[in-house]
């Protein structure tokens, strides 16, 4: 067997194994695994986050918790429409729409932090805004259209939180979550040019902020434009070099341009920074499969197996091991016949 013919088997493994580069555990055949990771803009997570699954035709929403890293997974979702609504103290509420199975991972990024500030201009309960918004004088009715948005947000009101963020940035041109919200709810609604725009603005507003510009790539992956999500994701690394996130996504636009080396070192990265980064860790496979570094896909198989022995079997990667053992068996006697 050709090392061409091995390398093609090899992706189709790999991507019926995973999406975004996580892997899906055994399960039956009419659900589906949902996970993600909640990433805090500002410093990391103190504590497990709840985390809520919601179905309009449900009774009742699913519930779990991240671990420290911001992981979470929901097991055997049956197909349909939802939403993963996470709530933290100091950040914006979010309710993000999945279909399943067609989004098995997210990122989630929680932005902001509360202001419980005092006098006229103050923001009280869950309202939101970036401290440093403090100090650029927003006036006050852009505040209390940004207040009004987010709690349009909470009762799943899209339409109705893109009316008022849109009010608060005309009253506003300088407000950081204004622009950052705006773009996050323009893009449930697919509006992603519009979102690119107010993620620009965001980004030039806070440049020492990776989260816009991890966002703008993210839609730059959507549409295609693997370049300039690459030059995106690269400029997000070098605001944040010690975020895994922004190193996994610069792998990701990496490997979609067929740059399998640069896609490996910027997996490995994401891998080192986060141990329990699991998405890092398969798709660096994927680059090590893609070079024809086989011993190296099969050592991070076998380290990824022992790391889950604890918890149920992955089938998937199991069978993807036997496949990498053979395929490195028939090299080998290809090479002997050869000699």
């Amino acid at each position: 067997m050709s090392l061409k013919r091995i390398l093609v088997r090899f992706t189709f493994i790999l991507m019926t194994c995973s999406s975004f580069g996580l892997a899906q555990r055994s399960e039956p055949a009419s659900t589906s695994t949902v996970g993600g990771q909640i990433v805090v803009s500002e410093g990391g997570l103190k504590r497990p986050v709840p985390v809520l699954l919601d179905h309009s035709g449900a009774k009742s929403d699913r519930r779990t918790f991240t671990d420290l890293h911001g992981n979470f997974e929901f097991r055997n979702v049956p197909e349909g429409s939802y939403n993963i609504r996470v709530g933290l103290e100091g950040f914006e509420n979010v309710n993000y729409p999945v279909d399943v199975p067609g989004t098995p991972y997210v990122f989630i990024f929680l932005n902001g932090s509360a202001v419980h500030g005092r006098g006229p201009n103050a923001l009280g309960g869950n309202h939101i805004v970036d401290v440093r918004q403090l100090k650029s004088e927003i006036p006050k009715q852009a505040l209390k259209e940004y207040e009004k948005a987010v709690q349009e947000i909470k009762d799943h009101n899209t339409q109705r939180a893109i009316e008022r963020l849109e009010k608060s940035i005309k009253l506003a041109p300088d407000f950081y979550n204004g622009h950052l919200g705006l773009a996050q709810e323009y893009r449930k609604t697919d509006r992603l040019d519009a979102a690119a725009e107010e993620l620009t603005r965001a980004s030039a507003l806070n440049p020492r902020e990776a989260t816009p510009l991890i966002e703008l790539g993210e839609i730059y992956l959507e549409k295609n434009n693997f370049e300039r999500a690459a030059d995106v994701f690269s400029q997000a690394t070098r605001i944040e070099p010690g975020s895994a996130v922004a190193h996994y996504a610069l792998g990701r636009a990496r490997y979609r341009l067929s740059e399998y080396a640069e896609a490996e070192q910027a997996f490995t990265r994401a891998a080192l920074l986060d141990k329990d980064f699991e998405a890092a860790e398969l798709m660096l496979l994927h680059a090590y499969v893609r070079q024809g570094k086989l011993s190296a896909a099969l050592s991070g198989i076998d380290a990824l197996l022992k790391k889950s022995s604890g918890s149920s079997p992955n089938r998937a990667l199991e069978k993807f091991r036997s496949e990498v053992v053979a395929a490195m068996a028939n090299l080998k006697q290809g090479e002997e016949k050869q000699k």
